[in-house]
C-alpha cells in the first residue's frame, strides 16, 4: 500500500489579495498569514509583476537578487504559521523565463494578485529531513493539533 493511502483531505477557505508597487511579496504573504491566524495554505494562483526578487537557483544554497521588469509566470509553494516554501518563475521583457526558491526581498512592480486556499482540517509545520538535509513540510489532521 502506497504511503500516501491515507493523506488527509480537507475543506478549504479562499482568500484574495492585492499587493501594490513596492511592496514584498513574502513579507506580505507572512504577514497576512499571521494576521488571519492561519495554519495551512497554499498559493493557489499569481498574476503581476516585480522590479527586484531574491532567488535560490538549485543546488546552490545561494541567494541572488535579481533586478528588472519581470512577470509573474508562476508562484507556488506552502505557507504556516513560521515559514514557507516558495518557487517562482518570472519572465523579461524578451520572455526569458527564470525559475527559482523565492524569498523575502522582493519588490511589486505594478501589482500582484494573489489567491490562497487555507486548508481548514489541517496544519501544516516543517521539521528536518534526513534524507534532504532540510526543513520540509509535515502534514498533520488540525484536530491532532
Amino acid at each position: 500500500m502506497s504511503e500516501y493511502a491515507n493523506a488527509p483531505s480537507s475543506d478549504a477557505r479562499f482568500y484574495a489579495v492585492r499587493l501594490k508597487p513596492g511592496q514584498d511579496v513574502v513579507k506580505e504573504l507572512r504577514a497576512f498569514v499571521k494576521a488571519n491566524s492561519l495554519k495551512a495554505v497554499s498559493i493557489v494562483s499569481v498574476v503581476g509583476s516585480l522590479n527586484t526578487a531574491l532567488l535560490r537557483y538549485a543546488n546552490t544554497g545561494v541567494w541572488a537578487e535579481v533586478s528588472g521588469h519581470f512577470e509573474i509566470v508562476s508562484l507556488v509553494g506552502t505557507i504556516d504559521e513560521k515559514g514557507e516554501h516558495l518557487h517562482i518563475s518570472l519572465s523579461d521583457r524578451t520572455g526569458k523565463t527564470i525559475g527559482a526558491h523565492f524569498g523575502e526581498g522582493s519588490a511589486v512592480y505594478t501589482t500582484a494578485e494573489i489567491t490562497l486556499a487555507e486548508f481548514t482540517d489541517l496544519s501544516f509545520r516543517r521539521e528536518l529531513c534526513p534524507q534532504s538535509g532540510w526543513e520540509e513540510l509535515v502534514v498533520e489532521p488540525r484536530s491532532s493539533i
